[in-house]
């Protein structure tokens, strides 16, 4: 067969527009190896290949059937001036199931519950592996998430943004469309500003009353009801975030913050306006129809202590709160 060229000519404010077109589509195009590189590039690995570059592998490998029925497998790359090793965790029958993740690796307890939900569960799990040492943030120099200028380190939960593609799609890629996300965090001692040491502000109780003497729930939080002792502290909560522009939660979150705090959790809705980075907060803008609970159990000694916090709230959560579709709904 032959092939025969046709030459066709435009008026020349259409062929501007042409080619302004062509121009987007080859920019899209040529965007589409990086971001599809974050679910082609995962590679299978064991866990005695890890345990010199990872401290939750090396802590749980001589622990007797801690990995059995898991599938491991790792995912390196490089943007924005930093070196991320994400691990994929999946049962060997993948078993569907949530989704979880641990942005964190200097929270430890979170990582351990993490393994257990998923062999309970099924689902994948993404872990941030900083390197030796369990650093909270990753070392390097450049732009982090949602910040506008160069920084020596980076928050993972700071980087979910469309200026880290790579980082956010290795993520999301691997949600499975329908089921919740479950994020897992450790959270320390106290609040800043609480007088006694205290950092950062995830906590259910309100800073300003509590400065006066008072106990009662952050904006758009509840307090537990009867719960139990393992439970009652105020660095320990779930939570799932909203956007300021609906007004507040939907009626089905409602529904289901009702029930956590009724189960004995503590539960707060986070508004979100402007990105902070963070997966709750890329989810809620981006992604609003996905299901999110976020479990923080406050920082113990015993690491067993803490996951076994998490395991309540997780319990709790698929108990008390379903997914329809891809929408949050409450249980029936």
């Amino acid at each position: 067969m032959r092939s025969i060229d046709v030459v066709v000519t435009f008026p020349k404010d259409c062929a501007v527009k042409l080619r302004a077109r062509v121009a987007a589509m080859v920019a899209f195009c040529a965007s589409i190896p990086a971001i599809a590189s974050s679910s082609t590039n995962w590679a299978n690995v064991e866990p005695q290949a890890l345990i010199a570059v990872d401290d939750d592998v090396t802590r749980n490998i001589s622990t007797q059937g801690f990995f059995d029925g898991i599938r491991i497998s790792e995912y390196r790359f490089s943007e924005n001036g930093y070196d991320w090793h994400l691990l994929r965790f999946s049962r060997i029958d993948d078993a569907e199931g949530p989704n979880w993740v641990v942005p964190h690796d200097d929270e430890n307890a979170a990582f351990d519950a993490m393994i257990a939900a998923i062999k309970q569960y099924g689902g994948v799990g993404i872990a941030v592996n900083s390197g030796t040492g369990s650093a909270r943030r990753q070392s390097g120099w450049g732009l982090c998430g949602v910040r506008v200028a160069p920084v020596d380190s980076c928050d993972p939960n700071r980087n979910f943004d469309a200026r880290a593609p790579l980082f956010t799609q290795a993520f999301v890629a691997q949600f499975q469309a329908g089921l919740p996300v479950v994020a897992l965090h450790t959270n320390g001692h106290g609040f800043s500003g609480d007088g006694q040491g205290g950092r950062g502000d995830v906590t259910i109780l309100d800073r300003e009353a509590y400065g006066r003497g008072q106990i009662k729930a952050r904006r758009y939080g509840r307090l537990a009801v009867n719960a139990p002792p393992e439970l009652d502290n105020a660095d320990t909560l779930a939570l799932a975030a909203f956007l300021v522009k609906n007004g507040g939660p939907s009626e089905n979150d409602n529904t289901c913050g009702l029930a956590m705090s009724q189960a004995g959790i503590h539960f707060w809705h986070e508004p979100v306006g402007v990105s902070d980075g963070s997966l709750s907060n890329y989810l809620a803008i981006n992604q609003p129809d996905t299901a999110y609970m976020n479990a923080e159990s406050r920082t113990e000694i015993d690491l067993a202590v803490a996951a076994s916090r998490h395991a309540f709230m997780i319990a709790t959560y698929l108990n008390e709160c379903r997914t329809s579709g891809n929408q949050p709904a409450p249980k029936p």
